[in-house]
């Protein structure tokens, strides 16, 4: 694929994920839906960067989990 149609399904990807988090009222629906947007991501990046997309989400996962203890 080019990288021009490879753009353009990202940029797709990221505008559909984005409307359905936007149309939601609920934080916890929001979440769920951020959370679909990043699986869909991982799975377009490919397995190469699996590793590093793992790293990150687990970072973020420890990060918000410090944050929530009182």
């Amino acid at each position: 694929m080019s990288v021009k149609s490879l753009r353009t399904k990202a940029s797709n990807r990221a505008a559909t994920a984005q409307a359905r988090i936007n149309s939601t009222a609920s934080p916890y629906e929001k979440l769920r839906h951020a959370l679909e947007w990043v699986m869909s991501e991982a799975r377009a990046a490919g397995r190469d960067t699996a590793q590093d997309t793992v790293a990150t989400i687990t970072k973020v996962a420890r990060e918000l989990n410090e944050r929530s203890r009182p």
